[in-house]
């Protein structure tokens, strides 16, 4: 098949769960699992137990960041991955290995016992982990984040698009980021970055079609997307190579 087909939706209900308690407990379900984190919060909890959590390289690589707030987004996102993929795989969260795929997206080591895929996406103030039994890409942003979007339309967005986020001057931001975090999960899905071929897919509610060579990384027959909005401030996305029919919403 050369194509790929993208089938755009929402989740309908956003009923977030509490998630400490299952990281201390050990416990998931094994289905698709969304994470979304206030680093500040996870880094009072995790304060002192990084050491005995995260590689040594992945100290080193947070020690690199000049601003603090970066270092500890980093250390709580990569910690906290660690301790899901941990109770995945029944080892401990610092023997955790990870290998590289296409473009270098990290991949859970194939020795380990555990087929769990997962996804990191950072913006400001919140991180989210994405987890689930098969591959996944997914993305996050923050509807506040000062950005002049009309320098990005036509380097991003198709005509269709673009027409869709100018069709109203209100929530101009919202539309523009529902097509931006579709966009950015598939390529986390995939593995493909960011390029010129961006403006040649699209991603609008219900169904698209896409020359897979121009969405790029070997994608699948089909991409299903959900969309979803975190509070007032945030919106995310979910990119699965089939459907699925709940996630387990977590904050943390």
């Amino acid at each position: 098949m050369t194509n790929t087909t993208v089938i755009s939706t929402w989740l309908d209900e956003t009923k977030w769960t509490d998630g400490w308690n299952i990281i201390q407990r050990g416990t998931q379900s094994g289905q698709p699992a969304i994470w979304v984190v206030d680093p500040s919060e996870a880094n009072a909890r995790l304060m002192g137990q990084y050491a005995n959590i995260l590689s040594r390289e992945e100290i080193l690589r947070s020690e690199r960041f000049h601003q603090p707030a970066h270092a500890t987004r980093f250390k709580v996102a990569h910690a906290l991955l660690r301790l899901l993929l941990a109770n995945s795989t029944g080892t401990s969260a610092n023997t955790i290995h990870f290998e590289k795929g296409h473009h270098n997206k990290p991949l859970l080591s194939a020795q380990a016992s555990s087929a769990m895929e997962f996804n990191l996406s950072y913006t400001a103030h919140k991180v989210m982990i994405g987890t689930a039994p098969h591959s996944i890409g997914i993305d996050i942003e923050w509807l506040q984040r000062p950005l002049d979007i009309e320098d990005m339309l036509t380097a991003c967005f198709s005509t269709n698009e673009i027409a869709y986020i100018k069709s109203r001057t209100n929530d101009m931001l919202l539309r523009f980021y529902t097509l931006w975090t579709r966009k950015e999960a598939i390529l986390k899905l995939t593995g493909e970055g960011i390029g010129e071929h961006l403006p040649h897919f699209e991603v609008l509610d219900g169904i698209c079609e896409a020359r897979k060579e121009v969405i790029g990384g070997q994608p699948p027959d089909r991409i299903f997307l959900y969309s979803f909005c975190i509070g007032d401030d945030f919106i995310g996305c979910v990119a699965t190579p089939m459907p699925v029919n709940r996630f387990f919403l977590y904050r943390i």
